[in-house]
């Protein structure tokens, strides 16, 4: 009867702790999905990420995430690594959601990858290891990867597009001095309080302020800045190449506010340019 009696209890002992032990091994890791990346800050120097994942906790047990450790890849060619320290409880049979920050140094990425420079876009592969605390089991690594591509962006273009004059006479000079903007970035760009002053073989001719110009992406907009000038602040010398009948050097100057169309840019940047060259009046 003792005997019976004891193993009863070693049965219901070993029973308990064999359905532990299958609880433990029967543990599943929490499945972890890349859903998407959003741009949450936008300059022509950088670019402010959120790489945006979610997880389910199949388990009885909730789960405790701690750090993301994390590889980032552009065309195929590690960049960026590093961690990031972040701690989230899931519940029992719940989900959740995590997001990944990272900045990016337009700079820096075209310092190290030549294939950039010249493309409107670049691949991006991030390689991820999630950490999760699990209760009786210990802490487990759970791989997670997001590919796909993000825009380049570069400064706007501005050439010198002419001088016309439309008459010359005792009372002065009516001429207007062209520029072209070009705008090489994948989304519209605006500018603002745009700044001229022209000089002709040394003489200054012209100091302007043109109005906002908005510049859509791949495209060149040529801006007409129209003047006039009394004869009293040209020279002979000025007056004879703006008849045509000679060459001059020219020197343009000048600075605009430079904004990209896009909800997530900030910190509009004054942008300057210097153009110089030669040019003869009617060609």
């Amino acid at each position: 009867m003792r005997r019976s009696l004891v193993f009863l209890i070693l049965l219901t002992i070993l029973t308990h702790s064999c359905s532990s032990l299958q609880g433990i091994a029967g543990f599943e890791h929490p499945d972890i999905r890349y859903i998407d990346v959003s741009v949450e800050g936008l300059t022509l120097e950088n670019i402010d990420l959120r790489f945006h994942f979610e997880i389910d906790n199949p388990n009885r047990v909730g789960v405790k995430l701690e750090e993301y450790a994390y590889e980032l890849l552009i065309n195929d060619r590690s960049f960026l690594t590093g961690s990031h320290q972040e701690q989230l409880e899931i519940g029992s049979r719940a989900s959740g959601s995590i997001a990944l920050p990272l900045t990016l140094s337009y700079h820096d990425i075209y310092e190290s990858f030549s294939s950039v420079i010249q493309a409107d876009s670049f691949s991006y592969t991030l390689k991820t290891e999630v950490g999760v605390d699990i209760p009786a089991y210990g802490k487990a690594m759970i791989p997670v990867e997001a590919e796909g591509t993000l825009p380049r962006l570069r400064m706007p273009e501005v050439g010198f597009a002419g001088f016309d004059v439309h008459s010359l006479s005792f009372s002065g000079v009516d001429m207007t001095l062209s520029i072209q903007v070009r705008n090489p970035n994948p989304m519209g760009m605006n500018v603002s309080d745009l700044n001229l002053a022209a000089a002709i073989s040394g003489n200054e001719v012209a100091d302007l302020s043109v109005g906002d110009i908005s510049v859509e992406s791949g495209d060149n907009v040529t801006v007409p800045v129209r003047f006039t000038m009394g004869l009293a602040n040209l020279g002979t010398t000025v007056i004879d190449m703006l008849r045509g009948n000679q060459r001059f050097n020219y020197d343009i100057r000048g600075d605009g506010m430079v904004q990209l169309d896009h909800p997530a840019f900030r910190d509009a940047k004054r942008i300057p340019f210097h153009l110089t060259g030669d040019y003869r009046i009617g060609e």
